[in-house]
């Protein structure tokens, strides 16, 4: 594969915005905008709503831009929507939120330094964080440590544009689920560099829980367990001569999912027909949004 050069801009305050992607976000949210709004120079709202209004009471005062094609075409294209626009705008790096991800006042100036304390110019940088229940337990170890490792999740990762752009955007045919991994997988086999560190910047919870214990999936719906099967069969199969450590790790994962939805969730019938089309269409590379009869 051709390598990309990883001599990257430096990444600061100034050439930064935020890219956050909502989809019926929740009363909080204009409070999530606010506090954007008030560390970054520009943040780019992709609206993923259907139908939603073209306007909104509060966008004026708070001087964001504003990105909606009125229908949810998955997570993917509006990162990537959310990305060209501060791209074309003039910014190198953007850092990307989830509606509902909350993160500490000086978010941007930590993420930056962490990102200007290592010494290997990560392509991507993600942050540590609280999940779910446990509101006070640090997904990973906490410290000003930078590592290198495969992937990070999409929210509170600061990612370099240019790079972005070279190395052909994020996959949106993916929908929704495994876009992340994807990329970040892809960008390690161009011979960029991945990176977290272990700085405690946000509140994110990624999914439910039947019980609060790290071994237990999250409780997903069945179109989510679909997406979640199938790009993940893609990933493994477009991944595993590069990173086969990662592949078998993520094989086990997707089987532990089928194992617990089987035994314990609620609705185990829908979500296992679910992740049956979600193998067989991962396996077939049918991409793009779940069949009908799933998402409905």
């Amino acid at each position: 594969m051709t390598q990309l050069s990883n001599r990257l801009p430096k990444a600061e305050v100034t050439n930064t915005a935020a890219v956050v992607v909502s989809y019926f976000p929740d009363k909080d949210f204009e409070e999530r905008l606010t506090k954007l709004k008030s560390q970054f120079a520009a943040v780019y709202w992709v609206e993923n709503t259907p139908g939603a209004a073209t306007g909104s009471e509060y966008l004026d005062d708070l001087d964001v831009h504003r990105i909606s094609e009125g229908i949810n075409a998955g997570l993917g294209r509006a990162l990537n929507l959310g990305c060209a626009a501060a791209l074309r705008d003039g910014f190198e790096w953007v850092v990307t939120f989830d509606q509902d991800s909350d993160f500490v006042a000086d978010f941007l100036c930590q993420q930056i330094a962490a990102w200007q304390e290592s010494a290997s110019s990560p392509f991507i940088l993600g942050c540590n964080y609280t999940d779910g229940d446990s509101a006070d337990t640090p997904r990973f170890r906490a410290g000003d440590y930078v590592v290198a490792c495969k992937t990070v999740i999409t929210s509170g990762c600061l990612m370099c544009l240019p790079a972005w752009d070279d190395l052909g955007k994020f996959r949106d045919d993916y929908f929704i689920d495994g876009i992340d991994h994807e990329i970040c997988l892809r960008a390690r086999s161009k011979g960029l560099v991945v990176s977290r560190h272990g700085r405690v910047l946000m509140k994110h919870r990624i999914g439910e829980r039947s019980v609060n214990l790290r071994v237990f999936p999250y409780l997903h719906s069945p179109v989510r367990k679909y997406y979640s099967m199938r790009n993940g069969i893609r990933n493994i199969l477009r991944y595993a001569t590069s990173e086969p450590f990662w592949a078998i790790r993520k094989s086990a994962t997707l089987a532990w999912e089928v194992v617990i939805a089987l035994l314990f969730e609620p609705d185990r019938g829908k979500k296992m027909r679910a992740m049956f089309h979600g193998l067989r269409d991962g396996l077939a590379s049918r991409m793009g949004p779940a069949p009908d009869h799933l998402a409905g």
